[in-house]
């Protein structure tokens, strides 16, 4: 047998493996090619092993979680190389790495084939472990191809344990409703008007904050001015609560210092300076503080105001039950305790960009003490009127309502703080205060 005839078979085998179908594809990587499956145009997809869908050929990246708390953290990421600049991008999240299902956008600028872009995480669970991966969406011949990062993980922060309301400076106090606190870290600086601080706190939501102003009254003594429950995307405050008492805040007739200033414990872009058709209508008025001229300045911060109509309502019925409260200002140890508040049930209405209120209100209890500071008894009383021109008396019965009707429209709990034998009476109207 001749070594031809030996090698023969050798020949034919290596002849059909070299005219194999997987020989005749063309490597990826060695052509340039990216394989990288359509998504679902309409957003990521979430496939059922996230991790199984990572690519390390794409050009994602994600960097560890940032600013990690209790409640929330930073996410980063980068892109690089792909064939247009990006449409979108964000990060999928979850406690779990088959369950991504949630998504924050990134709202930053993706203008060219490279860049970096972030995002920010709240209302997490404290002490959990979190997993997440970027994503870009990069458009394709008329679809969107999603482009994945790995996938990373962090744990939040444990918690402070739960907040104690009545435990933080000033928020215990009668008039101040139940708030959402995020938790009980105080933030403080310098009042634009007088030698005091004011105090700042976060809630649940990041749109909103509670802020307290203090000034020093004419024996010397540190009170609050008002409490204010302020919310970023209506500019206003929500909630705005003040006490009277003849002691604590005398009345020394200051006059009306109209200076306006924005409030130095909230960021300038949070308020409004005032829009056109409406006046700035004060829910602390400036004769409810008439000690000093601290005092009086502070009601002139934009944060006390809210675009309220002017004939027939700010210079009308709301000024008559403003007078009419400043009048019942009890001495002694008595205490009269406002809650004044705005509702948005119309959100048509609208002047300059900024939403305008359809109702104020006021929500009025007012405590009786003994010597020792027991409280003894509370009555009840609130007033709510549309924002337009009025022209019934200030306390025509169609303007009259009860606490408990007010809290059902606005979701608040009113003087948590007040004993609830008085308070469900008062808050009813079965102990009414008449003004």
């Amino acid at each position: 047998m001749t070594l031809k005839r030996l090698l023969w078979p050798l020949l034919a085998a290596l002849a059909v493996l070299a005219c194999s179908p997987e020989t005749l594809t063309p490597d990826p990587e060695e052509e340039g090619q990216e394989q990288t499956e359509p998504k679902d145009p309409e957003g990521p997809s979430h496939p059922e092993d996230p991790q199984e869908d990572y690519d390390d050929r794409t050009s994602v990246d994600v960097m560890e979680a940032g600013q990690i708390s209790s409640t929330g953290a930073v996410f980063s990421g980068s892109y690089s190389e792909v064939s247009d600049a990006p449409e979108s991008a964000g990060f999928e999240w979850g406690t779990s790495k088959s369950s991504l299902d949630g998504t924050v956008e990134s709202t930053d600028e993706l203008s060219d084939r490279r860049g970096q872009f972030s995002a920010t995480l709240t209302g997490l669970e404290p002490d959990t472990e979190y997993f997440f991966r970027a994503y870009i969406k990069v458009p394709d011949q008329g679809r969107s191809t999603t482009y994945y990062s790995k996938i990373l993980s962090f744990r939040t922060e444990a918690g402070d344990g739960p907040v104690v309301q009545a435990d933080l400076p000033y928020l215990g106090c009668y008039e101040i409703p139940t708030l959402s606190l995020s938790n009980g870290k105080v933030l403080t600086g310098d009042e634009t008007w007088g030698n005091t601080d004011w105090y700042r706190y976060d809630t649940t939501n990041p749109d909103q904050k509670v802020v307290v102003h203090t000034y020093k009254n004419s024996k010397g003594k540190t009170v609050r001015t008002y409490v204010i429950l302020f919310d970023k995307n209506k500019k206003a405050p929500l909630l705005d609560c003040t006490a009277f008492n003849n002691g604590a805040w005398p009345r020394n007739n200051v006059g009306r210092n109209d200076v306006w200033k924005y409030d130095p414990a909230l960021e300038s872009s949070w308020q409004n300076s005032g829009v056109s058709g409406y006046s700035k209508g004060h829910l602390t008025a400036s004769n409810d503080r008439q000690d000093n001229l601290d005092a009086n300045h502070q009601t002139f911060y934009y944060s006390n105001q809210a675009p309220q109509y002017q004939t027939g309502f700010n210079d009308g019925v709301w000024n008559t039950l403003e007078q009419q409260i400043q009048g019942a200002s009890p001495s002694g140890s008595d205490t009269l305790y406002v809650v004044n508040g705005l509702l948005y049930e119309d959100e048509n209405l609208m002047s300059g960009g900024v939403p305008v209120p359809s109702h104020f209100y006021k929500c009025i209890m007012y405590c009786s003490f003994n010597s020792s500071g027991v409280m003894t008894g509370a009555q009840g009383a609130a007033y709510i009127y549309t924002n337009e021109r009025q022209y019934k008396s200030w306390n025509d019965s169609s303007y009259k309502t009860t606490i408990d009707a007010i809290e059902q429209r606005t979701g608040f709990d009113f003087f948590p703080g007040v004993p609830d034998n008085f308070e469900e009476q008062a808050e009813s109207g079965n102990s009414y205060y008449s003004l």
